[in-house]
């Protein structure tokens, strides 16, 4: 029976696009059959320029041995060869990781230096179907989403895997029939491992007494899960720059918009927005997500605390990030002059007599007081318990907290507006509301103009 798999290899290359013209492919070698039956379809496949990359964990008596013969085996193909060697519990000891993540750390990130150092632009590794069973598998077990059950892509990023489509045997057999040589680790019969267990156990007993076809099916669930991934992926791309914007430091995602998403789009959109912010692609935990969802949807303001960042909802807006109090101290305002207060910035101007605004017509973030009826110098700072201000048009006062709840302002911002005074009382709080105080008359012979203009726009 005929093992030559060149044809399945082509066919997966060219119909997942993993190779363009012009790419030079960094083969991951390890010395077990998947490599090895990779290394030699790449050989005969003649396409692309390729080299030969291996490390020696230094893990195992045999690990030298391997070493060697994947040297002989890349000399004798007349092959480019970046072997190294790297003394992994010893990192272990430092790191704290388990040793198969720390040796899979160490190994992406030297394959990843040899790829830069020496021109390639793919990195080529082994990973077959058996793999890709066993990996959806175990997301499913971890109660992993649709992204999970996609399992290993065929390209991401610059990795490309051209054997998923062929089982374990079919490569062992493969190389049997081509008379290429390999070596078993041994520590994959560790059953410890919960991929081992897996491999080992869990799958064996499921295809011997429910289904001898689930590793099978277990593939093609993932390429089904990718395809749909994939549409929904773009999707989300598309509406999360309708959504969504970067104020300096924070990530705001328009909350009202936001709430008219279906669940689907929602859950992809704050962990695409969680995973952005913190910069990272573990996926965000479903009970948090699902939480931020819920309290977005109950229309009160609120503060969410993750691990990593606080998710804040304003009236108007998500605002995902770890606010920072701003350095600005009390002081006196300048008239005339401008002052930069965190987000905020302060301008006063003295208008002359013959200038008389449009009372008539509000102007955003700007009020006009009569300067005679202020006791200068003005000064600003930031809210005190107990505050209280009479509003423009009011005659009583009312609490400057409740004005800022009322405004539907989140605590970070709340703790940012400046308010400024004269010597008796609050006349102005940021640009939100102003004090009867200082109210323009006919006998008003000097005005103040007071601007106060806010960068941040995520309230």
């Amino acid at each position: 029976m005929s093992f030559d798999l060149l044809q399945t290899f082509e066919k997966m290359i060219r119909t997942e696009q993993l190779i363009e013209s012009g790419d030079r492919v960094l083969l991951a070698v390890s010395g077990g059959p998947d490599s090895m039956a990779l290394l030699h379809l790449f050989h005969r496949w003649k396409q692309v320029p390729f080299g030969v990359f291996h490390l020696n964990h230094q893990f195992r008596k045999e690990a030298d041995e391997e070493e060697e013969y994947v040297r002989q085996m890349a000399e004798k193909l007349q092959v480019p060869h970046h072997i190294y060697s790297y003394n992994v519990d010893q990192y272990l000891e430092i790191s704290g990781e388990s040793k198969q993540a720390g040796a899979r750390h160490i190994r992406y990130k030297l394959l990843n230096q040899c790829c830069t150092q020496h021109g390639y632009t793919k990195i080529a590794l082994g990973h077959h179907k058996d793999d890709q069973a066993e990996t959806v598998l175990m997301h499913f077990l971890r109660g992993a989403g649709l992204a999970g059950l996609a399992g290993m892509l065929p390209i991401r990023e610059h990795y490309i895997r051209p054997l998923l489509n062929i089982t374990k045997n079919e490569l062992v057999n493969y190389c049997q029939q081509f008379g290429v040589k390999y070596y078993e680790d041994l520590s994959n019969q560790d059953p410890q491992h919960l991929r081992n267990k897996v491999r080992l156990h869990l799958i064996p007993l499921i295809e011997a007494d429910y289904n001898p076809q689930f590793t099978s099916q277990l593939s093609r669930l993932a390429q089904i899960a990718q395809a749909d991934e994939a549409e929904l992926s773009r999707q989300t791309e598309r509406l999360f720059a309708e959504l969504t914007n970067w104020e300096q430091d924070l990530l705001t995602i328009d909350r009202l918009k936001f709430n008219k998403q279906s669940i689907a789009f929602q859950r992809r959109l704050l962990q695409m927005a969680i995973l952005r912010k913190i910069d990272s692609h573990q996926q965000a935990d479903f009970e948090h997500i699902e939480k931020i969802r819920q309290l977005s949807l109950a229309q009160g303001t609120f503060n969410y605390q993750l691990p990593q960042l606080k998710v804040i909802g304003t009236a108007k807006y998500l605002v995902l990030g770890n606010p920072v109090r701003s350095s600005w101290e009390p002081g006196v305002l300048p008239i005339p002059g401008k002052v930069a207060l965190g987000d905020y910035t302060i301008t006063t101007e003295v208008l002359s007599e013959h200038i008389q605004p449009n009372l008539t017509q509000s102007e955003p973030n700007v009020e006009y007081f009569a300067l005679n009826q202020l006791k200068l110098p003005l000064i600003y700072r930031r809210r005190q318990p107990g505050d209280r201000i009479q509003l423009f048009g009011h005659c009583s006062s009312k609490k400057v907290k409740d004005i800022l709840i009322d405004a539907k302002l989140p605590l970070y911002v709340r703790d940012e507006i400046p308010i400024i005074c004269d010597q008796e009382e609050i006349i102005l709080i940021g640009n939100l509301r102003r004090s009867e105080k200082g109210r323009i008359t006919v006998k008003t012979n000097k005005i103040l103009r007071i601007t106060v203009e806010n960068r941040n726009h995520c309230h």
